[in-house]
């Protein structure tokens, strides 16, 4: 993570605090996820209002985040704010993986032009941006427009939080998969979260469309 990027991170950091108070850090990163997904994609209302008098740190934390994804596309941005802001879920806390982990992984797994990825746990989505990044490296950024991403995880906030880093990613290197799938499902089980964000690159745009 860059200095410029890690001050971006410390400043949302702050922003967050200010809601400790009003509604605890992790219920307003949640609602803030939540909110945010809805306000990029027409998704997925979001379960829980953020309240007025916190809706402008809201969209300030938004618009540090968004340029700290944009200016450090390979850093895991929202998986540092959400470890580092004490979130949870059912208990557990949310520890995201490491970036070297990442990039470790790409050269692992190899950057052919003809591969798909698929990823059971994406959290949010590290491991697939480090792969794309590794192939646009090596093979050229039309090289992503003849592969298909899929990812899955059982937590739709995790869903959420992937697509959104991704639509950053995809924006910072002006490319795109010829398909992109993020579904919300127990991989075990294959019993799904009733939330799934499809991409599908056309001639003109790629549109999203909910499942």
């Amino acid at each position: 993570m860059s200095p410029e990027t890690q001050q971006l991170t410390s400043k949302a950091l702050s922003l967050i605090e200010q809601s400790r108070y009003r509604m605890g850090t992790s219920r307003f990163v949640e609602a803030f996820i939540d909110q945010w997904a809805y306000l990029q994609t027409g998704l997925y209302p979001a379960k829980e209002e953020i309240p007025e008098e916190l809706q402008t740190v809201a969209f300030e934390l938004s618009h540090v985040l968004s340029t700290a994804m944009k200016r450090d596309p390979t850093s895991d941005v929202l998986g540092y704010v959400l470890s580092m802001s004490g979130f949870h879920k059912k208990g557990t806390n949310y520890f995201p993986t490491p970036p070297e982990i990442g990039r470790l992984l790409s050269l692992i797994v190899g950057s052919q032009s003809s591969a798909d990825f698929y990823e059971p746990c994406c959290g949010s989505g590290v491991n697939a941006i480090h792969w794309m990044e590794n192939l646009i490296e090596n093979k050229g950024p039309e090289a992503l427009a003849e592969t298909s991403i899929y990812l899955e995880d059982i937590d739709p906030l995790m869903v959420k939080c992937c697509m959104l880093q991704l639509f950053h990613y995809f924006e910072s290197r002006d490319a795109t998969p010829k398909t992109l799938s993020i579904v919300g499902i127990d991989t075990l089980s294959r019993r799904t979260k009733n939330i799934a964000y499809f991409a599908e690159k056309t001639p003109a745009s790629a549109s999203t469309v909910a499942a």
